[in-house]
């Protein structure tokens, strides 16, 4: 595919204590400053459908397998119009041949003989891309048909996050207003408060699929193929306490 997309293993955050990391892990205290770590976690719906459908034929006549590979592909566009995929969202498709040979062997009297026959194969790939993702959905549900009208067929497809970074903006602050809120009730039992920021890091981003398991020894990343993503991110920060 031409468009890139945020991967699903950007980090594995690890040693992540609680909702808002409110821990003795995740909180320091000195004379003078507050550390501590904030949390923003959200769960978004994918923006984008993509879907390759990858069309395989082989015969050991050109001229023939080139008329059925031009049939499967009439087919398989008009399946996916049918779907309601547009001219627009067909974004690109390729073609590539290539040559094989298959060996039969026959034995008699004791003597094997090996006969080499040379076979024609194509691959026609076509990718889709589309805002509607709903409409990927229909494709993966339909597209079987197409192996009993005889067209060999396969598929891989993703649900790529591509605002991720606007998303990140307001997670920064959640995660920010949190930490903020983890420091202030750190010091409270203490008859202080915080006063100024002193400084603020980000920490580990995660995107998962919205029922993948947490635990790192169950990782198992399902988050290109899952429409709903789950998304963590931890920042540290910093605060002075208040000399009042």
């Amino acid at each position: 595919m031409k468009y890139s997309y945020i991967s699903a293993s950007i980090i594995i955050a690890c040693g992540l204590v609680g909702f808002g990391y409110f821990s003795s892990k995740n909180i320091k205290a000195s004379s003078e400053l507050v550390e501590v770590k904030g949390l923003s976690e959200k769960v978004v719906r994918a923006n984008i459908g993509e879907m390759t459908v990858i069309i395989s034929n082989s015969d050991d006549n050109f001229e023939k397998l080139y008329k059925k590979r031009i049939s499967d592909k009439d087919k398989v566009i008009g399946f996916l119009k049918s779907q309601g995929i547009t001219e627009e969202e067909i974004i690109n498709s390729s073609m590539d041949a290539s040559e094989y040979e298959e060996e039969n062997k026959t034995i008699s009297s004791g003597v094997t003989t090996v006969k080499k026959h040379k076979y024609f194969k194509t691959e026609d790939k076509i990718n889709i891309r589309t805002k509607d993702i709903g409409k990927i959905q229909k494709i993966k549900e339909g597209i079987a048909k197409l192996s009993s009208e005889g067209v060999w067929i396969n598929y891989n497809y993703s649900y790529p996050l591509t605002n991720f970074s606007d998303i990140k903006m307001e997670m920064m602050q959640e995660a920010s207003e949190n930490a903020k809120k983890n420091a202030e009730a750190f010091i409270k039992p203490y008859k202080q408060k915080i006063s100024t920021v002193v400084y603020l890091k980000q920490g580990e981003i995660t995107i998962r699929g919205e029922d993948e398991a947490e635990s790192i020894e169950s990782w198992n990343s399902k988050e290109s193929t899952s429409i709903n993503k789950k998304l963590r991110l931890v920042i540290r920060a910093g605060f002075a306490k208040s000399k009042k």
